[in-house]
């Protein structure tokens, strides 16, 4: 076969989507030794394996309208001078009307149909036009979860053949850190003996305005002794401006540290390092983060709600992320026993070794094979 990959997503800070990309593509260069590929990047990747070429393109997803004319107009003259078998888009960016090759798209979420609330109005609006074009025009829809393959049926009447299922994973710098790394990163953040975690950019969708809350109320009341610690760059919608204000009101404004962006390199130790992981978030395609949090030793606290009882399974506690009560509770009882910590932590690391991008990997270049052979 002969395979484009649309690697645009794959930049110094990545988010969610230019994890997902980065990780496959590097897996796919263990595991498939036969097929071509041509990689779309702003910088020139190398691979290890030399079947894998990187094509520059100076044309950002960011850059409107060029980047959309590039995509629709350029990208698909090549793609046949080329002779590709079949594109792949690790988000809703793909050639809508052309022809002459196949072409895959990974639509990670609906975030822009379910809570549109919690986006910038333009981009909700753009991204569900987008999402709408992609998902009929595609040959396959890879998906990271049941749940977002049922809203994609149940919203946009999408045929449930075209739809795969195919979960994301930790990647391998998720693992226990030792004594000296952890004291390293205790001293650059500046951190307490105990904390509670959070991890992930700071909008709307994340609830980290419940988390503060749940944690002020236990704080007040000398229920328990860890401060919070909220690792994440800011995001849209002056989410950070309010929850500083929240802080400012809880009356435990000492006891609540905001990292800023932490790089990947330093996160496995923060989850190392932390008596528990919190994440209450609103909506998810998948989460990564709690996996990422078993994957080091961590318990987690999650919601109850979207994909998330599906990745975590019962290795963690589920909550409804807007039951304050709940989520202070559900903190407390980790926090106060030992013995349900040390349940958590072991059910953790064996729901961790169950996800794997070499599963991941594989099970994409099926579903290729599958697609570039469907008549």
């Amino acid at each position: 076969m002969r395979i484009a990959f649309d690697g645009r997503v794959i930049r110094g800070r990545k988010c969610g989507v230019g994890v997902y990309a980065d990780s496959l593509l590097n897996a796919l260069t263990s595991i498939d030794k036969s097929s071509i590929y041509k990689i779309f990047s702003h910088d020139s990747f190398k691979f290890s394996n030399k079947n894998f070429k990187s094509v520059t393109t100076r044309v950002s997803i960011e850059d409107h309208p060029l980047g959309d004319i590039w995509e629709q107009f350029y990208l698909p003259v090549y793609l046949r001078d080329k002779k590709i078998d079949i594109v792949h888009s690790p988000t809703f960016h793909i050639p809508f009307l052309f022809s002459g090759f196949k072409k895959v798209v990974t639509i990670h979420d609906l975030v822009s149909f379910r809570s549109p609330q919690t986006q910038p109005k333009p981009f909700a609006v753009y991204s569900r036009f987008m999402t709408r074009f992609a998902v009929n025009s595609a040959h396959g829809i890879i998906v990271p979860s049941r749940t977002v393959k049922s809203e994609l049926i149940g919203l946009l009447n999408v045929r449930p053949e075209l739809l795969h299922v195919i979960p994301e994973a930790p990647r391998g710098i998720f693992k226990p850190v030792g004594r000296a790394v952890c004291d390293t990163i205790r001293k650059k953040y500046n951190l307490n003996e105990r904390f509670i975690l959070s991890v992930g950019s700071i909008e709307p969708r994340k609830n980290i305005t419940s988390l503060i809350q749940a944690y002020s109320a236990l704080k007040r009341k000398g229920a328990i002794q860890q401060k919070l610690v909220i690792c994440g760059a800011k995001g849209w919608l002056n989410e950070y401006e309010r929850l500083e204000k929240s802080v400012n009101e809880s009356g435990v404004k000492g006891d609540i540290i905001f990292t800023g962006y932490v790089p990947d390199e330093d996160l496995p130790a923060m989850y190392t390092l932390a008596d528990l992981f919190a994440y209450p978030s609103l909506y998810e395609g998948f989460g990564l983060p709690p996996l990422e949090a078993f994957a080091c030793g961590c318990p987690v606290i999650a919601s109850n709600c979207s994909s998330i009882p599906e990745v975590v399974g019962d290795a963690g506690l589920l909550v409804d992320p807007l039951d304050i009560d709940g989520l202070s509770n559900a903190i407390h009882r980790v926090l106060g026993d030992d013995s349900e910590r040390e349940r958590l932590r072991d059910a953790g690391f064996k729901r961790a070794r169950q996800f794997s991008w070499e599963r991941t990997a594989r099970e994409t270049l099926e579903t290729y094979r599958t697609i570039v052979n469907r008549a």
